[in-house]
């Protein structure tokens, strides 16, 4: 299960990566046809910016995955295996609460924006807010999971609260290649 949950994720990743590619090449389509003819796409703008919403609510879920989002550890990494088993269930718990409060909100702007077009585009707002119902679904989902993962591997929870960043990585190989 944990493979194909990767192989998703990778996917997704790809997709996030895809969506500022088309990003990036709108902008600058448009900054092109405006510089050198003096005139551009009014849609052009308009998708970029929903193009940039939706990277950065798919890329929430990416980075809740990764566990790349901002954490301090500076207590949990102090207080006994027990208290920090509480604190991260309690954390963790927090972001599905908070995520059904995304979730309530997102369906209300859904649903009150069903018939509003975006201007340019014509596209229902409610595809918009949706991005957020998907959002708050998926991470609730993974902070659920991270859950269940702390509780049936109490053994690990020290790791498992302490954030680990791209640096360590790098100090501990350069440990193990003065060692050897």
């Amino acid at each position: 299960m944990k493979g194909f949950i990767d192989k998703l994720f990778k996917l997704v990743d790809y997709f996030t990566g895809i969506l500022t590619g088309l990003m990036v090449l709108f902008v600058f389509l448009n900054v092109f046809l405006r510089t050198f003819f003096n005139s551009g796409l009014t849609w052009s703008e308009e998708l970029s910016r929903y193009l940039f919403v939706f990277v950065t609510y798919i890329g929430a879920i990416s980075a809740m995955h990764s566990k790349s989002h901002i954490a301090v550890d500076t207590l949990l990494s102090r207080v006994p295996k027990k208290l920090q088993l509480l604190f991260y269930v309690i954390a963790q718990g927090l972001i599905v609460f908070l995520m059904g409060v995304l979730v309530q909100g997102s369906i209300k702007m859904v649903l009150q924006n069903f018939e509003s077009k975006t201007a340019a585009l014509g596209i229902s707002f409610s595809v918009l807010y949706s991005a957020g119902i998907i959002t708050g679904v998926c991470i609730a989902i993974l902070a659920l999971s991270n859950i269940i993962y702390a509780l049936t591997h109490q053994d690990e929870i020290s790791s498992i609260v302490t954030t680990h960043t791209e640096d360590d990585e790098i100090i501990a190989e350069a440990k193990s290649n003065l060692e050897n």
